[in-house]
């Protein structure tokens, strides 16, 4: 007979209770549901507001995201911007419009963002943050004034612009598009002012350019640039296909370019495609983004000569030109030309007529073997199909010197190379910068206008 045993119960009963507390605390511990991490609040946009755009702010918490208020405070009132609850996302971007007041009594405000997340930590209130920010309250947009510029631009053709652009939070100065296209201006010949080559693509036949700046609070202002449109016009020709046309430098380039893995199956008339099209569209996706500059520096005056870059040469195509290609009588592929194809002895130098950084020395599809020059604020020109290439990327080329010989390598079929020049990836005629008269009227001369008046608002 088993006696009880008061004692022995009693300790039983504290390790049971015990276990329970250790198992509650383990739980709250170690329970997602519990977790102690605070959520964060980031404010996405520039601490400068117009009090128009909204401003984008990001929540985030490790695991779920219950509330937030965001409030605006002028010296010691504070308004609410904008509350809400959040179904346990885990990240989240809100944008934040002004609802508290159009006329502030200060341009210098506080953000307050509060952010609770979905934890039943501290009682079942969850963790929370409190984040403040300094604002700078700019309602004042730049002020954008054309100061000088070409006359006109051509389709396929170049200008230059002169223009003002002020704003004590000043962020991005630019020339736009009607087409949505942007041209980085540089700094020019005193504070205050920016010059921009502009280009007009081959088949833009509506065209209209601003001058453009914002500041870092989002206002903006943009000045329409007066150009007069030339719209010249291009060869058009038509091209029979033929049998020995798709054979050898079809299969070659083919057979360098084309790792399809059905490439071997494919028709004389399939691998032409291939090179016309997609090969082209290739080449020309890689010139158009190497002559894309990020970032322009001062310049107090741009200065460029005429391009010879084959002497004693004659042009065997011209830029512009437009080739649709037919089998059987039926259209089957088409082209544009995009530079100047000039011809005279074999392997004859290649001359850069204007120095520049070598920003591409090497093979590109159609082109062949090719160097792209930039010779500053935007302009580039290149020469294709050469056979040797006699300067290397990263290097500088002085003005005259030779940076390859004419050559057969890529689309080509005779000995020539492929002069094309290039606004901030846009292919323009090389003819405008071969021509002095047309290089003093719409480069020269817009500078030397420019500062005869800038001078002049100094006085």
């Amino acid at each position: 007979m088993r006696h009880y045993n008061p004692q022995k119960t009693q300790r039983y009963k504290i390790f049971f209770v015990i276990a329970i507390a250790l198992s509650i605390t383990a739980y709250i511990v170690f329970s997602p549901n519990y977790e102690r991490e605070n959520p964060d609040a980031v404010l996405i946009s520039e601490p400068f507001w117009n009090l128009i755009t909204p401003l984008e702010i990001e929540l985030s918490d490790n695991v779920a995201l219950k509330s937030y208020r965001v409030s605006i405070r002028y010296n010691d009132q504070e308004a609410l911007l904008e509350a809400g609850n959040l179904s346990g996302e885990k990240s989240v971007k809100i944008a934040v419009k002004n609802t508290a007041t159009k006329n502030p009594p200060t341009d210098q405000a506080t953000l307050v963002i509060e952010v609770a997340d979905d934890s039943n930590w501290h009682f079942f209130d969850g963790n929370r943050i409190v984040k403040t920010v300094a604002l700078t309250i700019d309602r004042v947009k730049p002020v954008v004034t054309v100061v000088a510029n070409s006359y006109g631009i051509a389709m396929g053709g170049s200008a230059l612009v002169v223009f003002e652009a002020r704003d004590e939070n000043l962020r991005e100065v630019v020339v736009v598009t009607k087409n949505g296209r942007t041209f980085t201006a540089a700094p020019f010949f005193v504070d205050g002012f920016y010059a921009a080559l502009v280009a007009r693509e081959i088949d833009e036949k509506e065209f209209q350019a601003y001058a453009y700046a914002s500041d870092h609070a989002g206002n903006q202002m943009r000045a329409r640039i007066p150009f007069y449109l030339k719209d010249p016009k291009y060869r058009s020709s038509t091209i029979k296909l033929t049998k020995s046309s798709m054979e050898g430098k079809i299969d070659d380039l083919n057979f360098m370019h084309n790792h399809d893995k059905n490439a071997s199956e494919l028709t004389q008339f399939e691998k032409f495609i291939f090179v016309n099209e997609t090969l082209r569209k290739r080449s020309l996706e890689m010139i158009a983004e190497a002559t894309k500059p990020a970032k322009l520096e001062f310049i107090d005056r741009f200065e460029v000569a005429p391009f010879i870059p084959l002497p004693n040469s004659s042009p065997v195509a011209g830029f512009g030109d437009k080739r649709d290609y037919t089998l059987d009588g039926i259209k089957v592929s088409s082209s544009t030309h995009y530079g100047l194809d000039l011809a005279s002895i074999k392997e004859a130098a290649v001359r850069t007529s204007n120095g520049g950084g070598v920003i591409f020395s090497g093979e590109n599809g159609i082109y062949g073997n090719m160097p792209i020059v930039h010779h500053g604020l935007g302009l580039y020109s290149l020469y294709g199909h050469c056979t040797k290439l006699t300067v290397a990327q990263g290097e500088t080329a002085s003005a005259g010197s030779q940076v390859g010989t004419t050559g057969v390598s890529g689309l080509a079929f005779g000995d020539h190379t492929h002069f094309e020049t290039r606004v901030q990836g846009v292919a323009v005629t090389p003819i405008e910068w071969m021509d002095e008269r047309w290089i003093k009227a719409n480069i020269v001369k817009v500078q030397e206008d420019a500062k005869t008046i800038i001078n002049g608002r100094d006085r």
